[in-house]
């Protein structure tokens, strides 16, 4: 439980002191904002556990996490951790059933998922919180008695092998394959982790399975293993929980896996490597290696050198490498994190002349890394950072119980479990020589220098994502001339003290009168000539923070593709121009993001509220008169046209999805906006900037640590900077395509990628609560079952799933499939015949079954608001939909439990009325089927229906 804070007379104290021994076990750091009661304790099988109590939940999670991954994968068994992780919910002793577990976490409203990375293996779940017993009694079997059902065994290989292709285009798994081609070849860091056909080949039949039974006796040990639960229940109930659950979970004194070879061979640094992407891309990416950090985690040297490398304001390296024209983005950050290593990283987003120029970018960079030894290792930036991480870890919001519990679980295993909470945020005593130790060996002698773009020179072929590169020795003279530390001093320098830190961390006074008027929910203080302002001061969350929207509407913004191309060039120019601004901001826990969208541009300023009207007052300046500087505007230009052009290689069925609502929503793909981009010229956007602002309206939502006053003064600050001479413009709609009955349209992409993939989208037949009630409860009761047949036992593809598929209020069911083995037709008919054969469950379906999907389906729609800012989302949307009451959530809600059986049974019935398919064939097929088959397309037929104004109504 909750370590107690006494403030108190001595004998107060002297109680607690004596209570010492009993509370040994539960002494946690705690921020002050955490109401939530903690307990860790350990199991006589040694199995270290966090339990956390928070009465308001409406979640339950869990998270387990072993001490080990890849990093003990066998030679010959490459990918066999991750595959382990895909075995465990397959079936075991006690729940045998292949798609059990999954059925009963999604009946409960909750979600499941694992991850297997270098040295740990890290499984969780959430459900609804009175559903955590039974879900952890399915759980805990997973570490007790797996059935690695040999037939499962066989099939599930498959799946691995899809992941595994899935991602042969995905230029971050590649990278990261061919980076550590330069690492030693005996090292386990340098093989490949996730494991195909060939790595986990069964021709012997029980072969694998047997490997699989020795990997998990050898490292599947309770004393390797952190758990964390979260439930409503006491904390001594939870304990109870657990101990009669995980109690079974065998202990085999195992010994952690630790590689102590050295991660890279002498005399392999310092290299440059040159990888060739498929993305349009040019990187520089500058690498040290360094001694082990963990143990460092209080002092957080590397935490230290990042932030100050990767700092974007004045003097910055960014604005250096920026003003000549090199850089369009630096990141700086630790980048390995092994038990026998680290590294420092740095990532540096080139521009054309820049990648032309990237040794003296790297000049460029050295020269700061001397400025750093020189004076960079300051006690009092170092204080800032410690002032900075307090106060976050002072009025820390909770995030989901899902992703707590994950976090947790794998902070137990690498910090002392009383500062599992707070080893992030925590910043001990300034200690230089421990930040120059790890400075050290950021010299040019020990540098991987890489460099990724499409057209670069390679002799070698990674073998498992047949990426082209090169290595390259660093010559001596090319050493010396950056160990000379070159021109920059001239323009670099360390940073300032923070501008933004926020002083007044103070609440303010509560204002009565929102809740008596409002019943809890934001108000509408004005509401004249074109500006329209909510507000909420917040009654719940009590921090010192706030979050201000505001929305610009404005007809040209996106009435066509150029509208839309030059609304985002305008967006990012201004977002460019106060780059140096906003990140002091960021850093100083304030937030600002200027962007478009389908009604005009948009702002979300949040963070602490002290000194949210100093940064609004940049923005608008930025925004009524931005600075259009030709160079800049034509690399900004250029980056965008790089990033339409890289979304070709987004993975198929995210493509397959993203036309979807292309085609159905007033937005403008990819293609479309890459055609206007190439004659969008300066003179056109200095010409539109004031079209964009000659005729608007301002939506405005103030909610948080604000009163009233504050939030009208704020507004007005805007309306009168924005719409200064502004007439008032029409209110906006957004249509979506109504398709036509029994009219089944197909559009076929022609992607680069080796795997097919469809996305059948169904159509509801109107935007009544009952019919986007039904809609969900479909989704819910759908999901399992197609998954559990297509992906468990079809095994048709790696990524499969089933999912209600709302556009605005429009309800609609969407089913995927991304597959290296089957083609767009037979998939088709996969889903068909799924529809067809999961009828009974709907014919069948009793009472007690539709009580059971209405909850499952609740317990995700009132999912409680763990934040201000997740709340100020579900605000922001509602009022951009014009659902002013804020109830709309209740208001679905209500619909569902209304739900009759003959309503879903009629509303499955009618699924497939309106019918959409995009599909893709994958590249190595294509071939194999007749032209007018791969060319299909529906741009024609839902054209038509745009002019023919068949939008449904109410959407």
């Amino acid at each position: 439980m909750r370590q107690p804070r006494f403030a108190a007379p001595l004998f107060v104290l002297c109680v607690w002191l004596l209570s010492l021994p009993a509370l040994a076990e539960s002494r946690i750091n705690v921020s002050p904002n955490d109401n939530r009661d903690y307990l860790n304790f350990t199991l006589d099988n040694q199995l270290r556990v966090l339990v956390i109590s928070d009465p308001g939940t409406d979640k339950a999670a869990a998270s387990l996490d072993v001490d080990v991954g890849s990093n003990a994968d066998p030679k010959e068994r490459m990918g066999l951790a991750h595959f382990l992780e895909h075995m465990l919910f397959l079936g075991t002793e006690k729940y045998p059933q292949a798609g059990a577990y999954q059925a009963f976490i999604r009946a409960s409203g909750g979600s499941h998922n694992a991850y297997t990375s270098y040295d740990n293996t890290n499984y969780f779940f959430d459900v609804s919180a009175e559903n955590l017993a039974p879900a952890l009694d399915r759980f805990s079997q997973f570490f007790i008695a797996p059935l690695f059902n040999e037939t499962y065994v066989d099939r599930e290989r498959n799946a691995v092998n899809s992941e595994y292709q899935s991602g042969l285009r995905d230029d971050g798994r590649r990278i990261w394959s061919t980076y550590k081609r330069l690492t030693n070849p005996e090292h386990s860091f340098s093989q490949f982790n996730v494991g195909n056909l060939e790595t986990l080949s069964n021709d012997t039949p029980g072969a694998l399975r047997q490997d699989l039974l020795d990997f998990y006796a050898r490292y599947y040990s309770a004393n390797l293993m952190t758990l964390v639960v979260l439930g409503r229940e006491p904390v001594d109930e939870l304990r109870h929980m657990v101990e009669s659950r995980f109690a079974a979970v065998k202990n085999f004194d195992a010994t952690a896996f630790r590689d102590t070879r050295p991660l890279y061979r002498p005399g392999t640094l310092p290299a440059r490597l040159d990888i060739r992407t498929l993305d349009d891309t040019r990187e520089l990416s500058l690498s040290f290696p360094l001694p082990p950090a963990r143990d460092y985690w209080a002092q957080k040297p590397l935490y230290y050198l990042s932030s100050l490398i990767g700092y974007e304001g004045k003097g910055s390296l960014l604005s250096a490498l920026k003003a000549r024209g090199w850089a369009n983005g630096l990141g700086a950050s630790a980048g390995l994190d092994l038990p026998n290593a680290s590294s420092l990283s740095v990532n540096i987003d080139l521009t054309e002349q820049g990648f032309e120029h990237y040794e003296e970018v790297t000049a460029l960079f050295f020269s700061y890394v001397r400025l750093l030894r020189q004076s960079g290792i300051d006690p009092q930036l170092y204080a800032e950072e410690r002032q900075l991480n307090a106060t976050r870890f002072r009025f820390i919001e909770p995030s989901s119980p899902i992703h707590y519990v994950r976090q947790l679980a794998r902070g137990l295993q690498d910090y002392p479990a009383e500062h599992v909470l707070d080893a992030h945020y925590r910043f001990d005593e300034f200690d230089a020589e421990l930040i120059r130790r790890f400075l050290a060996p950021v010299r040019p002698d020990n540098m991987q220098l890489t460099r990724l773009a499409q057209d670069l020179d390679t002799d070698q072929v990674d073998p498992w994502y047949q990426t082209g590169y090169r290595i390259t020795p660093l010559g001596d003279a090319q050493l010396s001339q950056w160990r000379r530390n070159p021109a920059g001093d001239d323009v670099l320098a360390i940073r300032s003290l923070n501008p933004y830190l926020a002083t007044n961390l103070e609440l303010k006074p509560l204002q009565a009168s929102d809740d008596a008027v409002a019943g809890n929910r934001p108000r509408a203080l004005l509401s004249q000539n074109g500006l329209e302002l909510w507000h909420q001061q917040d009654t719940e969350f009590r921090v010192p923070k706030a979050d201000f929207y505001f929305s610009l509407l404005s007809a040209p913004a996106n009435a066509d593709a150029g509208g839309a191309v030059l609304t985002t060039l305008y967006t990012r120019m201004v977002n460019d121009q106060l780059n140096e601004t906003l990140y002091d901001a960021a850093l100083a826990g304030l937030s600002l993001s200027l962007y478009p969208h389908m009604k005009g541009v948009s702002v979300r300023v949040s963070g602490y509220n002290e000194r949210q009207p100093l940064l609004l007052d940049a923005l608008l300046a930025a925004m009524v008169n931005p600075d259009l500087d030709p160079d800049r505007f034509a690399l900004v230009r250029r980056q965008y046209a790089q990033e339409l052009a890289n979304e070709r290689n987004d993975t198929p069925y995210n493509q397959t999805t993203g036309e979807l609502y292309s085609l159905l929503l007033p937005q403008w793909s990819s293609e479309q906006k890459l055609a206007a981009l190439e004659s969008v010229s300066l003179a056109q956007l200095q010409r539109f900037v004031p079209r964009l602002l000659a005729q608007t309206r301002l939506r405005v939502l103030s909610h948080g640590n604000r009163g009233a006053d504050e939030a009208l003064t704020l507004a007005q600050r805007v309306n009168q900077v924005l719409r200064a001479s502004a007439q008032v413009a029409e209110p906006a709609n957004i249509d979506v395509v109504q398709l036509s009955p029994d009219d089944a349209l197909v559009q076929t992409l022609e992607l680069e990628h080796q795997d097919s993939a469809v996305t059948l989208y169904l159509q509801g037949q109107d935007t009544a609560l009952g019919t986007r009630a039904a809609y969900m409860l479909l989704g819910e009761m759908l999901s399992s079952p197609f998954y559990n047949e297509l992906r468990t036992e079809q095994q048709l593809g790696y990524i499969v799933f089933a999912s209600a598929m709302p556009l605005l209020n429009v309800p609609g069911l969407a089913l995927v499939v991304q597959s290296p083995v089957a083609d767009p037709l037979m998939l088709e008919q996969k889903m068909q015949a799924f529809l067809q054969e999961i009828t009974p469950l709907f014919s069948q379906l009793d009472t007690a079954g539709l009580e059971e999907v209405k909850a499952s389906t609740l317990s995700r729609l009132l999912q409680k608001e763990t934040s201000l800012s997740q709340r100020s989302g579900r605000y922001w949307q509602e009022l951009d939909r014009g659902e002013l009451g804020f109830n709309s959530r209740e208001q679905l809600a209500a619909a569902i439990e209304a739900l009759s059986i003959a309503d879903l049974q009629r509303q499955f019935a009618d699924l497939g009325t309106r019918r959409l398919l995009v599909r893709s064939f994958g590249k190595s097929i294509r071939d194999d089927f007749e032209v007018q088959e791969t060319t299909r397309r529906a741009d024609t037929a839902i054209g038509a229906l745009k002019a023919a104004d068949a939008f449904v109504p109410g959407a």
